[in-house]
């Protein structure tokens, strides 16, 4: 065990003084039997008291030593004490760092995990596009544009709905009508190819990136020369 310098010193002193105090009072005590051995009678000296002031001397140094000692070693506690809070403390620190980190991750997590189940619904659900197109003219000569349009003559067009730049394409649903008409858009769904009045969806559906997604598009032919037309695709994908 170290002990500071104050606590060495005095239990040093109070050692010296207190077997020199031992050793006058043994001497003294000889001395005062061997009187009394020959009958002579006890002297009292200032030796005894001089022995009894080092007893007591050495006690008083001896009690200084032992108080220097017992707050060395609180001081010692205290800085024991200290360090096992500080360690403590940064247990405690890294443990809510850590709980801090799990639950944003956690959030993080359930976040991801509700855009992706809306996302899913969104695609079960499709992405709808729709655009309406005007009576066809023909353009080619005086001669032919009384005969109004046909196939050959037809307007062109692609109708695009924009999905995630991830997502896969399960389904590409096309509906066409007339501009004025009521009816409901289920029951305008048409097959790629077949002609639903001057009007037809063709060839397969393409892909095209934007900055925002991917557009996914299917091509339109119009040739009605009397009659506006809507046409529009349902989109069905998977994340």
């Amino acid at each position: 065990m170290n002990l500071s310098d104050p606590v060495m010193a005095a239990l040093i002193g109070a050692s010296a003084t207190f077997a020199t105090a031992l050793f006058q009072l043994l001497v003294n005590a000889r001395r005062q039997a061997a009187e009394r051995a020959a009958g002579k009678p006890a002297t009292r000296k200032t030796g005894n008291w001089l022995a009894i002031f080092g007893l007591m001397l050495a006690a008083a140094v001896g009690g200084y030593a032992y108080a220097e000692y017992q707050t060395f070693r609180g001081r010692d506690d205290d800085k024991v004490l200290r360090q096992e809070m500080q360690t403590r403390l940064r247990d405690i620190g890294d443990a809510a760092v850590r709980l801090e980190r799990a639950g944003l991750q956690k959030n993080d997590q359930s976040g991801f995990d509700a855009r992706l189940d809306a996302e899913r619904r969104r695609g079960a659900e499709g992405v709808a596009a729709i655009i309406g197109l005007p009576p066809c003219v023909n353009s080619q000569s005086a001669s032919e544009s009384s005969a109004g349009c046909n196939e050959g003559s037809a307007l062109h067009t692609s109708v695009c709905a924009i999905i995630p730049a991830t997502a896969v394409v399960t389904e590409v649903q096309v509906f066409t009508r007339l501009e004025e008409s009521q009816q409901p858009w289920p029951e305008a769904m048409v097959q790629l190819g077949q002609d639903a009045g001057a009007a037809k969806f063709v060839d397969a559906f393409y892909e095209r990136t934007q900055a925002d997604g991917k557009e996914v598009c299917q091509r339109f032919v119009h040739w009605n020369s009397q009659k506006a037309r809507l046409a529009r695709i349902l989109v069905k994908y998977t994340p």
